[in-house]
């Protein structure tokens, strides 16, 4: 009797970070898409973001959604709380991010558009996020055997990326008021 391979599912998926790094390219204007590429160029993913109060990731046949749950973030894979997120005291920089068990403090920079997260205990750097001037591009370096380093990592990407688009928005609408 012969069975045939078992799809993968979205938590096994979300588990296999793409060889240790990823690059993250954007497509789209109004509504902004990253195409995520593996280290030889392939693609294996694509990340719709809807502002700061969601995003949705596809990972071949399945999707995981990120929102915003009151002053938090969630990752949700099947209806199940992969990730949760919340600031770290009053900084907007710093977030306490809990995935697998495992917590960790990142420290984003929207300025420079730059993200970084660490184990809480140890603080041993799991991944870097960093992208260009225009928030067009980015690279992820991600720690190997960390099973949650790659969904940290695509967590911080749509932080950045849609914070820095509403920086930006809001900074141009209050340059038009001032006109």
């Amino acid at each position: 009797m012969s069975r045939a391979p078992r799809a993968a599912s979205p938590h096994d998926l979300l588990r296999q970070a793409p060889g240790g790094s990823f690059t993250a390219r954007a497509r789209g204007l109004l509504k902004l898409k990253f195409i995520l590429l593996d280290p030889t160029g392939r693609e294996f993913g694509r990340l719709q973001l809807r502002g700061a109060s969601g995003a949705a990731l596809r990972l071949g046949d399945h999707v995981v959604t990120f929102e915003t749950s009151g002053r938090g973030y969630r990752m949700v894979v099947e209806g199940k709380e992969e990730l949760i997120a919340a600031p770290k005291g009053r900084s907007g920089g710093e977030l306490q991010v809990s995935c697998g068990g495992q917590s960790y403090e990142a420290r984003t920079d929207l300025l420079r558009n730059l993200a970084v997260a660490s184990y809480r205990e140890g603080g041993e750097r799991v991944l870097r996020l960093s992208g260009g001037l225009l928030g067009r591009g980015y690279e992820a370096l991600l720690t190997t055997g960390d099973r949650c380093a790659f969904p940290v990592a695509v967590f911080l990407l749509w932080y950045v990326a849609a914070n820095r688009r509403r920086a930006y928005h809001k900074g141009n609408l209050a340059r038009r008021a001032e006109m």
